[in-house]
């Protein structure tokens, strides 16, 4: 799957394969630390671009911590930040992006952001939640 938009474009056998995935590494991390990394560390060595243009606690911390406990690093960027849309094209943001991460995650306001960030990014795209 190269991205997660929404549900209504993934298979059923791909939600399914992600719940079981979750559960199994929600188990397997029962009495750790939460700070404590997992050990198969499937995100060991790479960077997840968190774009926060619609800000959120709860998005910006379970992305953070998760990544983290899979062996990953993040960059949030967050509206203030970035000129995605205004200063510098969309599309300009996606590619340049895919140059330095490995993922993006994108938490916006239109749906039309999601999806053209998605069609130019050469890395996955992750839909934190749109309008």
């Amino acid at each position: 799957m190269k991205h997660f938009l929404d549900i209504h474009t993934t298979s059923a056998s791909n939600l399914r394969q992600m719940i079981d995935s979750a559960h199994a590494m929600k188990t397997a991390r029962n009495g750790r630390p939460k700070g404590a990394p997992d050990d198969d560390q499937p995100l060991k060595g790479r960077m997840v671009a968190l774009i926060f243009e619609k800000p959120s606690t709860r998005t910006r911390v379970s992305f953070d911590v998760g990544v983290r406990q899979m062996g990953g690093e993040t960059m949030v960027l967050s509206g203030k930040e970035m000129q995605l849309g205004h200063g510098e094209t969309i599309a300009d943001t996606a590619r340049v992006l895919s140059r330095y991460v490995d993922l993006i995650m994108i938490r916006t306001f239109e749906e039309a952001t999601l999806q053209e960030m998605a069609e130019y990014a050469t890395v996955p795209v992750i839909n934190g939640l749109t309008n």
